[in-house]
């Protein structure tokens, strides 16, 4: 297992009759800067939308969440 870093996803790097290319979705991208950008987008718009939430949860429901560096 792998951990994509703009959403925090634990992703495999091996699983029986899938491509391993295909696990990973930054190597599914024909450009990983465009790739990149667009993750960190997502990631900004989870952490826009949790902050209505955040108050309700328990540190580690927070901590599950995706984290931009």
């Amino acid at each position: 297992w792998v951990t994509e870093p703009a959403i925090g996803l634990s992703i495999p790097t091996h699983c029986p009759g899938v491509p391993s290319e295909l696990l990973a979705p930054r190597e599914t991208w024909r450009n990983a800067e465009e790739y990149d950008a667009k993750a960190a987008v997502l990631s900004s718009m989870f952490d826009e939308n949790f902050a209505h939430f955040r108050a309700d949860v328990s540190d580690a429901v927070a901590a599950a969440g995706p984290h931009r560096s």
